[in-house]
């Protein structure tokens, strides 16, 4: 006799095939996966295809030739993270690009804006990669990619500053993340102050930092680089909930 199990709130179903609906949280067959109970019994995996227009989730090995609901093709379809009943021997061993990505997903970030100046000019650039090094000294790193040219101007100053957004900044993502400064003046339109160290700060984030870069500590990581950096100065702003990549990606 199979066992299934609910993953989303663990009831288990004995039969040759799962319930209709879960008896206590109500989710479909979809939801539920063959409980392993044996150490060299294959594992089942689920995989799950979003349409990157309608958002209608496939379940099965492959995307489907066509969308059902908008009827676009299986390359505007993207794997979302596989389902295991449980971890074995068997699942480590069947690991794949797919599986890393969806893995790496999982990984949780915040999302900010880093600024720097060059000069008589300024600009800034949304990025995920912001974290705190040490506490005694207060020290940060954040990666950029030298493509930005936020990249350049902190190579050239050696400062930099970050807002910290709430929620109820998802339209600053798009605009300083899906522009180039190099064809506009992001801050034409912002209400921003300048830090201690001529960078700019958003007037409405929920909390700031100042930092001065650590030109020893930099390090090139490839298409980024590393800069390590000491804080100098920074204050919370608003009591608000900080805005998370995972929130963005679910609501934007």
């Amino acid at each position: 006799m199979k066992v299934w199990r609910c993953m989303v709130c663990g009831y288990e179903h004995e039969g040759e095939a799962p319930p209709e609906t879960c008896p206590i949280c109500g989710v479909g067959p979809e939801e539920f996966m063959i409980k392993n109970n044996g150490v060299n019994r294959q594992s089942t995996a689920i995989k799950r295809w979003k349409c990157t227009v309608c958002d209608y989730i496939h379940t099965g090995d492959e995307p489907p030739e066509s969308c059902p609901l908008c009827g676009v093709g299986k390359e505007l379809f993207v794997l979302l993270e596989e389902k295991y009943s449980e971890l074995d021997l068997q699942v480590i061993a069947d690991t794949d690009l797919n599986t890393l990505r969806a893995a790496l997903n999982k990984i949780s970030y915040g999302l900010y804006i880093i600024t720097s100046i060059k000069e008589n000019k300024h600009n800034g650039m949304c990025a995920n990669t912001v974290f705190q090094l040490t506490d005694n000294p207060p020290r940060i790193a954040v990666c950029v990619n030298k493509n930005n040219l936020t990249h350049d101007y902190i190579e050239y100053s050696g400062v930099i500053a970050i807002s910290i957004l709430g929620r109820e900044h998802m339209p600053a993502i798009k605009h300083f993340g899906h522009r180039s400064g190099r064809k506009s003046d992001k801050f034409a339109e912002v209400d921003y102050l300048p830090a201690a160290n001529g960078c700019p700060i958003l007037r409405d984030c929920i909390a700031y930092l100042e930092a001065q870069i650590i030109p020893e500590k930099t390090t090139d990581v490839g298409t980024h680089t590393l800069f390590v950096a000491d804080v100098t100065s920074g204050r919370t702003v608003q009591n608000e909930e900080e805005l998370t990549y995972a929130y963005y990606r679910q609501n934007r």
